[in-house]
């Protein structure tokens, strides 16, 4: 895009000519022809505002026009649709993709600070590929990275208003359940820049943003990159690894390195455990567990779960519904924690587990 200079004179007479040809058919100035008329200078020297005749604006960024020439902004580009790398399967990526994020702080901006209260991986039996952070209606939600909208639309399958923003180094971050995006298609944004504002439209349960990270349509923990309760991110540089795609690979699986510290039992339960090293400008990034971790991660679980299952003693007049009610659970949950079926006769003194 090239901004044609018009003096003012030559811009007020052919604004004139055309409200007075079209007097009788145009009610709104938004009708009008859009012709730029000036352009106001932002914070960043490479960015402007260009203002139209029709009273709307576009930014203004003829640096930014140059990445067009770039194959990550045509090949697999497409508007219409969520997941555009058709043909490629998990088995055909590199088992690393050392990612570049960012050269400068200001090439960052969380896209909205908070709690995550719902984390990547299998939430009631279903894959959840991001993070779900809780706001109020209307609070913007802005660019994490500077890069290309390849998709701003009500999406039907579930995202509501969903953002899709392209980077220049093939991330792909996701904005779903938007009360309304305030980007359009094929725009470069900023990190920064509103890109939309927090609602709950699509299969939401409540207000808040649902955030994801995907490369080459394969979502990963977005937690890997950011803090976002201390809407920091966590390293200039990445290296994806390619089991990072399986839905049970958390960021928040990773062990500390050890520093020479103890750490005890408690420490494997902890969902906060931090990264194995010190990201700073590493390109790598900490290992996942070893299998003999893992185990014992999940025996220590099964235990404190253990400590925290409620049992019940049948007693005479004891119905399954009747223990339900009282517990506040459902006959189903009683059956399967005890492989019983709805109608097994319940005998005095057996316990029961209730959660």
């Amino acid at each position: 895009m090239y901004l044609k200079k018009f003096s003012a004179a030559f811009i007020l007479l052919m604004t004139c000519g055309l409200c007075h040809a079209q007097k009788n058919t145009v009610n709104r100035i938004e009708d009008l022809p859009k012709i730029p008329v000036d352009t106001i200078a932002t914070s960043d020297p490479e960015t402007k505002i260009i203002i139209y005749t029709n009273n709307t604006w576009a930014y203004y960024r003829p640096t930014m026009d140059a990445y067009d020439e770039l194959p990550v902004y045509s090949s697999y580009w497409d508007n219409s649709q969520i997941f555009t790398y058709k043909g490629i399967d998990l088995k055909d990526l590199p088992d690393i993709v050392d990612l570049w994020l960012v050269t400068t702080p200001s090439e960052f901006h969380p896209p909205y600070q908070g709690k995550v209260t719902s984390k990547y991986g299998v939430r009631r039996r279903r894959n959840h590929n991001g993070v779900d952070i809780p706001l109020k209606l209307g609070e913007p939600i802005y660019a994490a990275f500077e890069g290309k909208v390849r998709y701003a639309k009500f999406n039907t399958g579930g995202y509501g208003n969903l953002v899709i923003v392209r980077h220049k180094n093939g991330l792909e971050t996701w904005y779903a359940h938007l009360s309304k995006t305030n980007v359009t298609e094929d725009e470069y944004v900023k990190a920064g820049q509103v890109i939309g504002f927090g609602g709950n439209t699509g299969r939401s349960t409540g207000p808040h943003l649902h955030f994801e990270c995907r490369y080459y349509d394969q979502a990963f923990d977005p937690e890997f990159l950011i803090d976002f309760m201390g809407g920091k991110l966590k390293s200039e540089t990445f290296a994806l690894e390619r089991k990072y795609f399986n839905i049970h690979s958390r960021a928040s699986e990773l062990l500390i390195e050890d520093d020479g510290d103890d750490w005890d039992e408690h420490d494997l339960l902890d969902p906060n455990l931090p990264l194995l090293a010190e990201l700073g400008d590493s390109t790598a990034i900490a290992l996942l567990a070893s299998e003999e971790f893992a185990k014992k991660q999940a025996q220590l679980r099964a235990q404190e779960e253990a400590k925290k299952a409620v049992y019940h003693t049948v007693k005479s007049g004891d119905m399954l519904s009747k223990i339900a009610r009282t517990y506040g659970v459902s006959v189903n949950q009683i059956c399967n924690l005890n492989n019983i079926k709805s109608t097994t006769t319940l005998q005095l003194g057996k316990r029961l587990r209730i959660r």
